[in-house]
Parts: C-alpha cells; structure tokens; sequence
C-alpha cells in the first residue's frame, strides 16, 4: 500500500509540474496477463487525441484501482511526434485457485463455505478476505463459541498468477453464559426480567433448548427488551446500561452484569383527545384499553393508537395519525396523557394485486377477501382480509403493501404478498400395544389441491390386527359459491384377539355453509355395511350377530373456526359440535354426539399454549338396547393419552376367552364405553429455531366408560420435541403414566412417534 501511495504522488507531482496543453497521441497498457488491455482502456477517461491532463490521470489510476484487480498502478508518460504517449504499468493481482479450512472441528467446510461465498479462480481481493473472516467468527459466534479466532494464510502457487488461501481457524471451547446478574431491580423480580431475555443461563437441558449460549448481538435486543417491560409496568424513567461481561480465566464461561435504574412507577392521570374529533370524547375512550388510576403501560398505549387508527380507518380514512402526547407530572407520579388525531383524507381501494403464489390460484386469495377494487377504505375489514387468508394455512407469510398510484393521493393499490409452504402432508405413526403389535399408520393429505384450494386426503393403518383405507376430498367453494361439497369412501378390516373380525365398507356425502362469521354448517350423510364374526368362545360378551349389517345414518355438525392458522396454529378457538343420527333404515340404530374445543394462545415469545378438549357419547336408540359395541371408546396412544398403549384405557369387561389365556390377569380386556373424556395441554417452545425444531412438555387426562367419574381418570405428563420437516412436523414424545395399574402393564414409560400434529 505505501509503494502506491509514493508512486501515485510522484506520478501526480510528474504531470502537474507540465502544465502545457499537449495532446496523447498514444496510450498503451503493460504488465496485463489476466485482464484484457480493452478493459483498462474502457475503464480510463484518458483517451487518444484528447488533451492531456495530469488530474484526468490521477482519477484513472484511481479507478482503476477500485476494479480491485491491481497491486500497483504506474503511468509513464513520454514525448511523441505531435504529442504524448502514456503507458499504464499495472501489477495484476493473483488468482486464488482454492481456499482451504483447517483447524474447523465443530463446523464443517460445506457450511463455512456456504457462509463466506468465496469461490476459487476468484481474483484475490484483501477486502472480501477479511469479510470473510468476520463472516467465519461470525457462524461459529451463533453456534456459542465466542472465542474463535480465524486468520489467514496466502501461499503462492505460481509467482505472481496465482495462490492458495487457508483459513487457520482455532476453535477453542464453547463460552457458557453461567449466570446473569441484575443490579438495582427492587421492583421487579430477576425472574421476570431474564424470563424477557434472549441471553438465558446455561443449565442441564442446554443442549437441547441452546440456553447457555453467548452471543453480542443479543445483548441490543435485551436491553431493549428489559426497557419495554419497565416501559409496560409503568416505569417511565427506567434505564438500562449496557450488560458487562466477564469471561473467566479458562475461557469456558461468562458471567452478565446488567445495572437498572428503575425510576418510579407512574400512572394515568387523564386521557383527552383533540384535533380531527369525528367521534364523540367518550366513543373515542370506549377504544383505549387505558384508563385513568390504571399504570401506564406501553404496550396498551401502542394497541390503542392502533384501535384509533381502525376506528378513523373504517371510516376511509387510511392514514389516520393518533398521536400521543404526554405531560408527565413527576411530582404526583402521573401521566396526562391527549390523543392529537390528524385524520388525513379519505382513500378508496385501487388495484388489488397477487404475488408470490407460484402454485395457488388468484381467485383462492381473493374470495378470502371482504374489501373491493374502488370500495371507500376499511382498517378493520382490511385487517380481517389478512387474517382469512392466514387462515387459510396456505402460506408461512401474508403481508398487504400499500402504494399511492402517481398523482392520486386518494386511491391506494394494495399488492398481496405471500410465501407459500408445502400444503402436502404425510403422517406416520408407529407404536405397540399388547392387543395389536406393531402398529402402523400413515396419512396423505393436500390441503391445497393443484392451487385450488381443495382438500384431499388418503389415510392407511396397518397392524396385525387392523387394516383400515379411508379417501376423503372437499371443494370448499363448489362452482365459486359458498357451499362446501365433499365425499369419504373408506374400508376397515380389524380383528380383536380372542374376539372378533370386523369387515366394514362405506361412504358418505356432505354439504355446508356459512352460518356468521367463522361459524359454519356441515350436514352429512352415510352408508356403511358391516360384518363381525366372533373368533372367541364368549358370545355373550361380543355377541356379533347383533352388530351386523347396514348403517344407514345423518349427521349434523357446527364448526367455529378462529384459528390464526389452520396448519399451524399460534393462537384462536376451534370448535366442533356433531351429531350422528343412525336410523334411516338399515339394520344398526344409535345416535353418536361428539364435542371438541381446542384453544391456542402464544404466552411469550414464541411459547404456545395448545389446548384440546374432547368428549363423545352413544347411545342405542331404542331403550333396553345397547349400541354396537365396535363403536364404543377406548383411548391411550399418540393422539389421546401418550403415556399409555393404544386403546388400552376405557371399561375393561371379563373374558372367558381372556381368563383361560392368562391365568396371570383378572380375565377381563378392554372393552369400551358409551361415554369418553379426555384433555390435552401442552408448551410447544422453540429449541433449534434456524432448523424446526421445537420442544413440548405436555399433560393428558381422561378415560372411556359408560359413567365418566372422576376417580377413574388416567393422566400422564412427558415431554418430546418435533422438528418441522417437508413430509410434515416429525413427533418424538415420552409419555409417563401419573397413575398406572402394573396388573395391566401400565408402569412404563411410553415412546410414541408420529408425523403431523396431534391436534
């Protein structure tokens, strides 16, 4: 770099000492092996039969040197018949034929590669050399190890054409984050401020969650963090300094020191509103969540600009501004808090746009839609567009850009932009249970048919015992109207041991509609043929000539749909209500009701609480008759209890067959009951958020009998974790028995596996 600079100086000091106006006759270049002499000459504002300027040269080494293909740069100039002849000496840079990573244990050279994006027979460039060590010390930051050092080695190949790079890299031990300290909290608990904390202390389950690890840049976003929940708690004048850090002699851990300033807790002294008032005072205050004697918080303070941009909104005004002022009073600890609301003007909806549906069709985003190309803008309906096609679980992302068309301050074009996810799905599960074996099942389903929006569904389960093929297809909007139409065809072949073999075959036909928002109807039809034949010397308890024949049957169904996301969802309700009225002729005669409630809610961060809350029932219907007994309950398995075998837990009845077989036993097999119950909760967190990877710790409860009571009730917690892959979310879950009965070899803990959510 010096030689440069002398050698630019004294080029600079050789031209402006002649300040004649001579004209180049002749420009040449040398020293070029790599680089065509054609495109230095392009790059040089210098050019034949133009008059030399010392400073035009000075600005063509210079560019020149920016092309970052030159060590050195020199120009000669000498005199000529008639003029100048300039010579432009250039020192190419070599060619890097390889880049080589030594010393990488831990990370492998596909990923670092894929982090520096160097390539070989790339001119040698210092600039992308040293970005490409802080790229290197970067990734092996976000994998923990902090104290990774990189340097660098150029070794020739051939003098002056080409080298070979090697990245030295020295690794050193993971740092781990022992404990976080906080000084001068007395408001608030240690425990709550690191629960807000991306930093998190190291512990024994850190290879799993990623607690533990050290990275600088976490530290901005904690400090923010730590200021919002002040801000949220009424802590107005709250600082934070910076976190300090030690790393211990051995290099392995740190220790964060984090000093606040709490300041006092403040609270809402009056609330007012001024400037654009279309509204009432106290229409306008029935939309703030913030009251006065309440503690100011900022995040309510934030959802009530925006309610007051929606109510402005509804109205068409789309750039509604709310603007809070606050006066604070230091002397009552109090804020007085005016909204300023400049309405703007109105705007109407211009072009309405699709992009990033490579696969789903235009028509299945706009029918989600309740807002109209030229209709008066509405913020609440514009919002609730979003939301439907969120919900349509189509897409990991949906947003709604606005632009303002040129020249029209009164129109905004909105562009729909998504990102599709895979919508096909294949589920497996495999178990063992002592009354089936091994056993088997796997679903197909695409909820996003050729772009269409259809669903269809192929399901298969297999064990020695059961064999069941089920085809299913809807077409949510038939013929582009709001009806649902959709069909099942299924066959089910199982055999109980010692009891019975069951052939059933069948098919159904639905329809449905929208009842209100998020609330729709479902009405059904189906017509099974059955046939059971008892491999047991017990005809009393599986008396099969009662079950046989025809079902002919009609069912009725509620669905209540909130959900964020029908795939994955964050927070909502679904709720299912159906009825199944078996008794349009045929030979089987029960009615069947069955209710699910399941509820989402994000508590932190990424941490969602998932809910699902079962209960069904049948009945015969003719009094003094009990309904088939294929169809009552029985749970435990990888959707109901976890920490039981499949379909062990329910009312157990006894056995001739069962007693003569096991003298160790009671006699008795699971029977089934007229009634079920069961509930699921579970903390689905993230673990490996880059790969999928989630952790859940759950808790079931429930049983299967004629009377539910609740001393009969079977639990479980466990714990697993599931990582988000193309084929759908892979399941690996332990569930451990609260309340076994060793007699029934209930005193285990159980593994299931399965692909696609339980629920």
């Amino acid at each position: 770099m010096l030689n440069n600079i002398v050698f630019l100086i004294i080029s600079i000091i050789f031209f402006a000492v002649q300040a004649e106006a001579v004209q180049i006759k002749n420009i040449e270049v040398s020293g070029h092996r790599k680089i065509e002499k054609e495109a230095v000459l392009n790059k040089i504002k210098s050019k034949e039969g133009t008059t030399f300027d010392a400073l035009v040269v000075k600005e063509d080494i210079l560019e020149l040197f920016r092309l970052g293909y030159f060590y050195n740069i020199i120009v000669d100039k000498s005199n000529v018949s008639g003029g100048v002849k300039l010579t432009y000496k250039v020192v190419e840079k070599p060619t890097v034929e390889s880049f080589v990573f030594n010393g990488n244990d831990e990370i492998d050279d596909e990923e670092i590669q894929e982090a520096v994006e160097l390539k070989a027979f790339q001119i040698l460039d210092d600039s992308k050399i040293n970005l490409a060590i802080e790229k290197i010390e970067k990734l092996y930051e976000d994998k923990g190890y902090f104290l990774a050092q990189v340097k660098r080695k150029v070794t020739p190949v051939k003098k002056g054409e080409t080298v070979n790079v090697e990245f030295q890299i020295v690794e050193n031990d993971k740092v781990k984050v022992e404990k976080v300290t906080f000084l001068g909290n007395t408001k608030l608990t240690s425990t709550k401020l690191k629960s807000m904390m991306f930093t998190k202390e190291g512990g024994y389950f850190s290879f799993m969650s990623g607690a533990g690890s050290y990275k600088q840049e976490a530290f901005d976003q904690d400090v923010r963090n730590l200021t919002a929940i002040y801000y949220n708690e009424g802590y107005i004048q709250a600082k934070v300094a910076p976190p300090q850090v030690y790393v211990t002699p051995d290099k392995k851990s740190i220790y964060v020191t984090i000093k606040i300033d709490e300041g006092e807790q403040y609270s809402i002294g009056s609330i007012d509103f001024t400037g654009d008032m279309l509204f009432p005072v106290e229409e306008l205050k029935e939309q703030v969540q913030l009251n006065v004697g309440d503690v100011f918080a900022y995040d309510k303070l934030q959802r009530d600009l925006r309610a007051l941009q929606a109510k402005y909104g509804d109205l068409g005004y789309a750039y509604a501004n709310p603007i809070p002022r606050p006066r604070v009073n230091e002397k009552e600890l109090l804020v007085d808090l005016t909204f300023e609301i400049d309405k703007g003007h109105k705007v109407y909806f211009g072009k309405i746009s699709v992009k990033g549906n490579n696969k789903t069709r235009d028509k299945v985003l706009r029918r989600e839609l309740v807002i109209y190309e030229g209709k008066l803008y509405n913020e609440t309906k514009k919002r609730e567009s979003i939301a439907n096609i969120k919900r349509l679980g189509y897409f990991e992302e949906v947003n709604f850009v606005a632009n303002t068309p040129k020249g029209r301050h009164d129109v905004q074009d909105l562009e729909i932009q998504v990102k599709e996810r895979s919508t096909g799905t294949i589920q497996v599960g495999a178990g063992y249970a002592s009354n089936q074996g091994f056993v088997l099942n796997g679903q197909v389903n695409q909820i996003n048919l050729f772009g269409r929006g259809q669903r269809l569904g192929v399901s298969v389960n297999w064990s020695k015992v059961e064999q069941l093929f089920n085809l299913n297809f809807t077409e949510p909007y038939f013929r582009d109207t709001e009806w649902e139409l959709g069909f099942d065809v299924y066959r089910k072949k199982r055999e109980l041991q010692d009891r019975y073999k069951e052939e059933r075959t069948g098919a159904g036909v639905r329809i449905g509609h929208p009842l209100a928002p998020y609330l729709r109807g479902i009405f059904g039809y189906k017509i099974d043929d059955t046939e059971l034949e008892r491999v047991t010397n017990d005809p009393i308890l599986f008396p099969v000539e009662t079950t046989n024949g025809i079902t002919s049957s009609v069912t009725a169904r509620i669905v209540y749909d909130k959900r964020n996301d029908r795939f994955l969802p964050t927070k909502g309700i679904l709720a299912d209500l159906s009825l199944e009225y078996a008794g349009l002729g045929g030979d089987r005669k029960f009615t069947q009701g069955n209710f699910t409630f399941r509820y989402y809610k994000t508590l932190f961060w990424e941490v969602v609480w998932r809910n699902n809350l079962n209960y069904g029932v049948i009945q015969a219907n003719e009094s003094g008759k009990e309904p088939p007994f294929d169809k009552l309950y029985l749970l435990g398995g990888a959707n109901t209890l976890r920490g039981y075998d499949w379909f062990t837990v329910g009312k157990r009845e006894f056995s001739i067959a069962e007693a003569s077989r096991n003298s160790a036993g009671d006699g008795t097999v699971p029977f089934g009951g007229k009634q079920q119950f069961y509930y699921q909760s579970e903390l689905q967190f993230p673990l490996i958020k880059e790969a999928g990877v989630l952790g859940v710790a759950f808790f079931d409860i429930g049983y299967a009998d004629d009377t539910i009571r609740l001393e009969d009730l079977k639990s479980d917690v466990g714990f697993g974790f599931r990582w988000y892959s193309p084929v759908g979310p892979l399941r690996f879950e332990w569930g451990i028995p609260l309340n076994p009965d060793e007699k029934y070899d209930e005193d285990s803990v159980k593994f299931q596996f399965a692909i696609g959510s339980p629920f």
